[in-house]
C-alpha cells in the first residue's frame, strides 16, 4: 500500500503534545470507482502556498526567538535560513505555540519547498481540525508524502514522518512505539525520545493514580533531564504531562526552574502560573499569568495581531481572573472579567482559536466569578452579565460555545429562584437545563469534527456538575424530610470534579466538596465537615471559601487550636 493512502486518516487527529489524548478515527471509506482510465493524468501537487493557513499568511514572516539549551538540530534544507526557521519552528512546537511554530514552518517551506522537516511540522501544528485550517491541512499533508514517496529527508527526518505515520494509522500507542524505536537509532537525538514519551504517556486513573504507561513516560524524560539538565524542552515535556496530577507540590520547584531558563517565554510562564495555582500559590499564579498576558500581548503588538489569533492571551487572562479569585479578591476579579468579556468578535474569525475559546471562556466568565462569589443577588447579576442571546446568535454556525452559554443561563436562573424561595420553579428550570444537557450530548461528534472537543467536554462535564450541585441545593432549601437527599447530589457534584485538562482555569470555580461541608453543618455533623472541607482545599488549595467554611468546622468541632490556625492562614492569604 503506498504511503498517500494514509492522507485520508488526518481526519480528528490531535496533537498529543498539548491535546487531550484521542485515537484517531477512520473515515468511512469511499466507493472506488469501477474503471480507472490508465492514461489518467496524475494528481497535481498543491502549491506551498496552499499549504500555508490563511491566519499565518496575513502576519508575514515571524521573527527569530531565542531560545537556551532548546532545539538546535541539523536540518536537510537548501538554506541556513530554511533550518533556522524549522528549528524555531521546532522549539515553538515541544512549548505548545503551535500557531507561531506554524509561522515558522511557513517560512522554511517557502525557503525550500523541499524540506521534508518543515512540512512534517506543519502537519503537526495542524492536526486538531479548524475550519479556518482545513485546506491547507489537507495540502500541506498531499506535499509531505510527496516528499517521502520522493525519498527526500535523512533518515531521522524520515523516521519523523514515519512515527507521524504510525499515529494517524494507530494512534498514540503505535507512535509511541515508532518514536521509541527512533529513539534507539539515534540515541543522540532528543526529540524521540521525547515524543516517544508524549505520545506514550498514560495520564491518571479514576484515583489520580499514575498509570504505568505515564510511570514510564515519566522516567523517561527524567532521564533525559538529567543528560540534557539545561534544557527547558524535556523538562517543559515531563511538567506537561504531569500537569493533571493530584498533587503538583512536588514539582513547583521545577516550573520555577523552567522560567529562570526561559523567562521570556509565554508558554512557559502560563505552565508556571498553572502550577502555582494549583499548588494554592494564588499571588505567585496571578504574577505569572500577569506575565504571561503581557508577554502575548506584546507578541499581538509587534505582529498586528489580534486575539482571534492568540487564544494563548484569552487562557492567560482567564487564569489570572480566577487566581484574583480564588485568593478573595472577588472585585478586582470581575473588573477583570468584564473587560476580557468586552472583547469584540470579529464577525469574520468567528471560526479562529481565539474567538472560539473567547466564547466558551471568556464570555462566560463575570458570570462564573459571581457563581463563585455566591451572594445573594450575584445569581441574578450573573444572568445579566452572559451574552443576550441575540449578541451570540451570528457565531451558531462556527462554534458550539452556545451549548454552554445556554446552559450557564439555565443554572444561573435556577439559582435565583432558589435565592428566592421559588422551589416549584427552580425545580422547572432544572429539568429544563437536564434536558439540554441531553440534546447537548448528542453533539459530541460535531464538537471533535469542528475542532471543539476539549472545550465541549469541559463545558459538558462543567453543566452536570451545576446540575447535580443544583438539586442538591433545592433539596437544602425545601422541606427538612428531604433535606438528607442533598448528601447525594453534593457527592455526585464533587466526584465529577477533577484537575481541568491541558492548564486551563476550572469551568466551575467552586470546589464542590465545599458544598458538602455546608450540608453537614447544616445536619450539625462538624467533623464530616471538617473532612469535607479538607477534601475541597486538596482539590483547590487555600481556596479561601474553603477555608473560612473550614475554620466554622472546626470551631463547631470544639477543635480551637486547629480554627486559629486556619483563622491565620486566612490572614496570611489576604495580606499578600
Amino acid at each position: 500500500m503506498r504511503i498517500r493512502t494514509m492522507a485520508a486518516l488526518l481526519a480528528g487527529c490531535a496533537l498529543a503534545t498539548g491535546a487531550e489524548k484521542t485515537t484517531p478515527q477512520k473515515p468511512k471509506p469511499k466507493p472506488a470507482p469501477a474503471i480507472e482510465e490508465k492514461n489518467a493524468p496524475a494528481k497535481q501537487t498543491p502549491d506551498v502556498e496552499d499549504a500555508i493557513p490563511g491566519p499565518v499568511k496575513a502576519l508575514g514572516e515571524p521573527a527569530m526567538a531565542t531560545f537556551p539549551g532548546g532545539i538546535r538540530m541539523a536540518v536537510s534544507a537548501a538554506t541556513e535560513k530554511a533550518q533556522a526557521h524549522v528549528n524555531q519552528g521546532l522549539n515553538h512546537l515541544h512549548g505548545g505555540w503551535e500557531f507561531e511554530a506554524s509561522r515558522h514552518f511557513a517560512a522554511a517551506m517557502r525557503e525550500d519547498p523541499e524540506c521534508l522537516l518543515a512540512h512534517w511540522g506543519m502537519v503537526m501544528c495542524l492536526l486538531n481540525p479548524s475550519p479556518e485550517t482545513g485546506p491547507a491541512r489537507n495540502a500541506v499533508t498531499d506535499r509531505l508524502l510527496d516528499l517521502v514517496d520522493q525519498g527526500k529527508g535523512t533518515e531521522l527526518e524520515r523516521g519523523y514522518a514515519y512515527g507521524l505515520i504510525k499515529y494517524i494509522e494507530e494512534g498514540p500507542k503505535g507512535a509511541a512505539i515508532a518514536f521509541h524505536k527512533i529513539a534507539g537509532q539515534f540515541p543522540n537525538d532528543m526529540q524521540a525520545a521525547i515524543f516517544a514519551a508524549l505520545f506514550g504517556r498514560g495520564g491518571y486513573d479514576e484515583l489520580g493514580t499514575a498509570t504505568p504507561d505515564q510511570e514510564v513516560a515519566e522516567k523517561s524524560l527524567l532521564a533525559m533531564m538529567e543528560k540534557h539538565p539545561e534544557s527547558p524542552i524535556p523538562l517543559n515535556a515531563l511538567l506537561t504531562i504531569r500537569a493533571e496530577a493530584p498533587d503538583l507540590g512536588g514539582s513547583l520547584d521545577l516550573a520555577r526552574k523552567l522560567c529562570r531558563i526561559s523567562p521570556d517565554y509565554g508558554p512557559y510562564q502560563h505552565l508556571l502560573g498553572h502550577y502555582e495555582w494549583r499548588c494554592g500559590q494564588h499571588a505567585g499564579a496571578a504574577a505569572a499569568f500577569t506575565r504571561t498576558s503581557s508577554l502575548f500581548s506584546n507578541w499581538m503588538k509587534e505582529n498586528k495581531a489580534t486575539p482571534a489569533d492568540c487564544p494563548e492571551w484569552v487562557k492567560s487572562e482567564c487564569y489570572r481572573v480566577v487566581s484574583l479569585a480564588s485568593r478573595g479578591d472577588f472585585e478586582g476579579a470581575q473588573a477583570a472579567a468584564r473587560a476580557i468579556a468586552a472583547t469584540p468578535i470579529p464577525k469574520d474569525r468567528v471560526a479562529s482559536p481565539g474567538i472560539r475559546l473567547l466564547l466558551w471562556d471568556g464570555k462566560t466568565l463575570p458570570a462564573r466569578i459571581l457563581l463563585r462569589r455566591n451572594l445573594r443577588g450575584n445569581a441574578a447579576e450573573a444572568l445579566k452579565s452572559l451574552p443576550a442571546p441575540d449578541e451570540i446568535k451570528g457565531t451558531r454556525s462556527k462554534s458550539l460555545a452556545y451549548w454552554w452559554i445556554d446552559g450557564l443561563r439555565f443554572a444561573l436562573d435556577a439559582q435565583r429562584l432558589i435565592e428566592d424561595g421559588k422551589t416549584d420553579e427552580a425545580q422547572q428550570v432544572i429539568d429544563a437545563l437536564t434536558r439540554h444537557g441531553e440534546t447537548m450530548s448528542k453533539a459530541q461528534t460535531a464538537a471533535g469534527d469542528s475542532g471543539e472537543r476539549s472545550p465541549w467536554n469541559r463545558a459538558f462535564r462543567a453543566l452536570e456538575i451545576l446540575a447535580s450541585e443544583l438539586r442538591g441545593r433545592l433539596a437544602m432549601a425545601g422541606p427538612k424530610d428531604r433535606m438528607g437527599t442533598a448528601y447525594n447530589w453534593f457527592s455526585s457534584a464533587a466526584d465529577r470534579q477533577s484537575p481541568a485538562p491541558m492548564m486551563f482555569e476550572p469551568m466551575v470555580l467552586t470546589p464542590m466538596a465545599s458544598r458538602l461541608g455546608e450540608y453537614y453543618l447544616a445536619a450539625d455533623k462538624p467533623t464530616e465537615a471538617v473532612e469535607a472541607y479538607n477534601r475541597a482545599l486538596a482539590l483547590f488549595p487555600n481556596d479561601i471559601g474553603a477555608l473560612k467554611g473550614l475554620k466554622d468546622a472546626y470551631e463547631k468541632a470544639k477543635m480551637p487550636a486547629e480554627a486559629a490556625a486556619t483563622e491565620k492562614k486566612i490572614g496570611e492569604l489576604g495580606a499578600e
